[in-house]
């Protein structure tokens, strides 16, 4: 059978994979584990010590230690982060020291001398290297395994698929390490010698050739392999085997098919269809080995993604094929299933644009239909990414395993062994001290609580690693053991005294539980024999119930959630003829002109409740329909924002219903008024400002100042802030709005720059509050403070605030240095003078001219002067540049120059 190495379940005791996800069952129960470091999409793979201890893992491409730290020499396997089973690893048979990872390439590129395509290869991990930490043999690194015909081209480049499983040899020592490529399976043989490198070929009907898209992948590579726990199966899923078509889609062409194993030759046969024109990509068999579980994904014409759903077949069933039952549909993409060492598969897959960051779990595989217990999205992996790969591992490790039933409180619990395959002895191990030889046991326990259970199996003579679950035991919650009376009003229907109405059956929930739990469930039924026999608790009644008589006698089962454990209770539903209370109406503003108002309900309640005039202890609830004031549903928080409506009003006494009304709501209609910003000219202070009502309306309100002051309109000597709340005395709700005066800024200049027949004139404060106009008060102004082409000569800038409150003025000059001149006698351009001076206010100024050496060649009083002829010494100069200065009696010197063009 199986040897101990082998058979050391605790080696899939530790999960990494996707993005820095990981988790650890050693405890029994999953556990999230967030300190991996592999960033993977698909493919990866983990192995652990026959205690559980981590050991290492891998992409297929870089080798992890347990301190998640590389390998020295675990990089450059030849595996691929995108190969759908990148890598698997192996346990030597007879050592405890050597492990073989086995890996596939994404055969996914076009064979090139730079990038080939690496097909299958293994290497050797000896954790004696490395201080113990571990590290890939040298000279066994990349072992290249042969699975394809050398001589034929397209399998010389494809090689392989992505396709890898596991399982033990009917010896129970030697592995079978198992691939798929073309029409084959080829089977290695991994012993305590080491990897046979001749595998045992089978070949298949189905042949599944290498089809390239658009990208440059192989699709036909994708999808999962896997070889059932007890060795005598093998399912295979093909993502595509071939490339579509425009008018089919190019993800409809998936297969999903089953064949029988022999686990003592290695041979592959009796193929057969399960599923067609898919897109597969994850299979996994239960424990028992009797049930398939499959993701596939659905896909439009367009390729574009519609679902992906989980399915089951029953391998034992004359037509497997026929025994398909969708067990979810979902937005999650189809990824991996893994079985794992607590009897549960998992499965990745994250939703489409979204995260993985939860994993999903079939809780009972071995059960047919929806009975397996699927849990969608479940697992949380603490906020890592799971993808779309999950690690695979022998297969053969998870062949016999445990589970148990009636796990409550005085329940007598039965235990047994899922496997079928045969064993010399068991011992069980129940946790509080108790133990048992027997194969399948029941056992009572006296205590509520989680209890550490396993099971320790002696297979040929050798004692295997003990299974270990966690098991909980639950009290079911304590119940009242008199009948409960529930009220319900006689209304709302043809016959208000008929005794039949509508209940809420949950409002006798808290009144059927005496151990103060908050932690229960209550299910309700027509007869006790109902309740004890509905085991999922789906067939019991809704419970906004039309009770059939008055007086009615119903059964309520009150449960601990996820357990299967209850206590049992009755109520009895009683009518009573409701009173109508009339019609109430609550008004307030609108204050915001929205069409809504925040009503306060509560302000109501005393009024409803002052106007009954009956004793005891009245509840009012308020509603937005009929239906949820009878059952007494969804009442409304006090505080409670609505436009015009109508609600319904609830009241009992002493938890008994009384009667039904309604509320009406109105929405009472406020001035639209806002903030107000005020430019004040400083001359017009003290200045009158009001909270901006039309004075036809501003005496029906009240108003309080920031002043203090309580009138529409206040007198304000100064700029600031000033807020105002105006009231409705009648709705009372009030409006609180901001009026903010500024006092309109002098203007005042700083400078005024002149520069190429360009005014700029600089004012102090924000430029914004002026405007601006040359040499006409009355003129146009405008906002620019820069006024361009402005003729040679004096000129007055006037500058005012926008709101005209002040005006200045100044004059400027502007003087005119032409860029050239062409002294060639014909009465343009003959002379270089100054432009724009007052002879009158400059009579005796004068302008120097040199040539580019500083050499001073001309020299006249621009005010009388015609200017420079272009001439020194009489004798016309060459065409050049020329400079100039000059410098006004208020100090002010220009410099520059100019051009003589001939």
């Amino acid at each position: 059978m199986l040897s101990v190495t082998l058979h050391a379940q605790r080696e899939s005791a530790n999960w990494y994979f996707g993005d820095f996800a990981g988790v650890s069952f050693n405890t029994g129960s999953p556990v999230a584990l967030t300190n991996g470091a592999l960033m993977t999409k698909e493919g990866c793979a983990t192995i652990s010590d026959p205690n559980g201890n981590l050991l290492f893992y891998t992409d297929g491409k870089t080798v992890y230690d347990k301190t998640h730290n590389i390998m020295p020499n675990g990089t450059g396997l030849m595996g691929d982060s995108s190969s759908t089973e990148s890598a698997i690893i192996i346990p030597k048979p007879g050592t405890t020291s050597s492990y073989y990872i086995f890996t596939t390439d994404k055969p996914s590129y076009f064979l090139s001398e730079t990038d080939p395509i690496d097909g299958l290869n293994y290497s050797e991990v000896n954790m004696q290297l490395n201080n113990g930490l571990g590290d890939i043999v040298a000279t066994n690194k990349n072992v290249h395994l042969i699975t394809y015909d050398a001589t034929d081209a397209i399998e010389n480049e494809y090689k392989n698929s992505e396709k890898l499983t596991a399982v033990t040899h009917g010896n129970g020592s030697d592995v079978w390490v198992i691939t798929q490529f073309m029409n084959k399976f080829f089977a290695f043989l991994v012993t305590a010698v080491g990897v046979n490198e001749t595998p045992v070929v089978s070949t298949v009907p189905q042949t599944v050739f290498p089809r390239i898209n658009e990208a440059g992948s192989n699709i036909t590579a994708i999808g999962y392999l896997k070889v059932s726990p007890d060795g005598k199966q093998i399912a295979i899923a093909h993502s595509s085997t071939s490339l579509g078509s425009p008018t089919t889609g190019l993800r409809k062409s998936g297969k999903v098919l089953l064949y029988n194993f022999n686990n003592s030759t290695g041979s592959v046969t009796n193929q057969r269809l399960l599923l067609d024109n898919s897109y597969p990509y994850g299979v996994e068999f239960s424990p028992n080995s009797k049930l398939l579980y499959v993701t596939a994904s659905q896909f439009s014409i367009d390729d574009l993604f519609v679902n992906s759903s989980l399915l089951q077949y029953n391998t034992e069933s004359p037509n497997v094929a026929a025994s398909q039952t969708v067990i979810n549909t979902s937005q999650n993409v189809a990824g991996a299933l893994q079985l794992a060492i607590d009897g549960k598969i998992y499965r990745a897959g994250y939703v489409l644009f979204g995260e993985g960051t939860h994993l999903s779990v079939i809780n009972n595989p071995n059960n047919l239909g929806t009975n397996c217990g699927y849990s969608h999205n479940s697992f949380f992996l603490q906020n890592r990414t799971a993808q779309i790969g999950l690690p695979p591992f022998v297969q053969s490790i998870f062949k016999f395993s445990f589970n148990y039933e009636d796990i409550c409180l005085n329940d007598s619990t039965h235990f047994y062994i899922t496997s079928e395959d045969p064993y010399d002895s068991v011992l069980w191990d129940f946790g509080d001290g108790s133990t048992s030889t027997i194969a399948e046991p029941y056992h009572t326990y006296s205590q509520p609580g989680t209890y550490i259970v396993s099971l320790t199996m002696s297979i040929n003579g050798i004692d295997y690693d003990p299974l270990i679950k966690q098991v909980l035991i639950s009290e079911p919650p304590q119940v009242i053991q008199n009948t409960y009376d529930l009220y319900a009003c006689d209304s709302f229907d043809a016959n208000a005294t008929d005794g039949i109405t509508t209940f809420n059956l949950h409002d006798a929930d808290d009144a059927l539980v005496i151990n103060n739990s908050d932690n229960f469930q209550v299910y309700y039924y027509h007869t006790l024999t109902d309740a004890e026999n509905d085991y999922n608790n789906s067939s019991s009644i809704d419970p906004i119930y039309t009770n059939q008589t008055n007086q009615e006698l119903v059964v309520a089962k009150v449960t601990k959630p996820n357990t299967n454990c209850y206590n049992i209770a009755y109520v009895r539903l009683n009518t009573s003829q409701s009173v109508d209370v009339g019609t109430y109406q609550l008004e307030t503003c609108d204050s915001e002109n929205t069409g809504e108002a925040l009503f306060d309900l509560n302000s109501i309640r005393n009024t409803i409740i002052n106007s009954l005039s009956i004793n005891g202890t009245i509840t009012v609830n308020f509603y937005l329909s009929q239906q949820d004031a009878a059952n007494n549903l969804n009442s409304l928080p006090d505080q409670y924002t609505s436009t015009n409506t109508t609600l319904y009003v609830g009241i009992s006494n002493n938890n008994v219903c009384y009667g039904f009304g309604l509320l009406e709501l109105i929405v009472g209609s406020f001035p639209i008024i806002d903030h107000q910003h005020i430019e004040v000219c400083q001359s017009d202070f003290p200045v009158t400002i009001d909270a901006g009502l039309d004075t036809s309306i501003a005496s029906n309100y009240n108003y309080t100042w920031s002043t203090n002051q309580h009138s529409n309109s206040i007198l304000i000597n100064t700029e600031g802030t000033y807020s105002v709340t105006i009231t409705d005395p009648i709705l009372n709700c009030n409006k609180t709005i901001n009026i903010v005066v500024n006092q309109v800024p002098t203007p005042d200049i700083s400078s005024i720059t002149v520069e190429d027949y360009t005014a700029t004139i600089h004012v102090t404060g924000d430029s914004n509050y002026f405007e601006f106009a040359l040499d006409n008060t009355f003129g146009s102004y405008q906002t620019s403070n820069v006024f361009y082409n402005v003729t040679p000569g004096d000129h007055t800038v006037y500058i005012r605030d926008i709101y005209q409150c002040q005006e200045i003025s100044r004059t400027i000059k502007v003087l005119g240095f032409p860029k050239y001149f062409t002294p060639n006698n014909d009465t343009v351009n003959d002379y270089w003078n100054v432009l724009g001076l007052d002879p009158n206010r400059y009579p005796n100024l004068k302008v120097f001219i040199f040539d580019r050496y500083g050499k001073l060649l001309n020299s006249f009083n621009p005010s009388t002067s015609v200017g420079w002829d272009g001439t020194h010494n009489n004798q016309l100069l060459s065409q050049d540049d020329y400079w100039y200065t000059l410098q006004l009696t208020d100090g002010t010197e220009y410099k520059g120059h100019f051009t003589l063009r001939l």
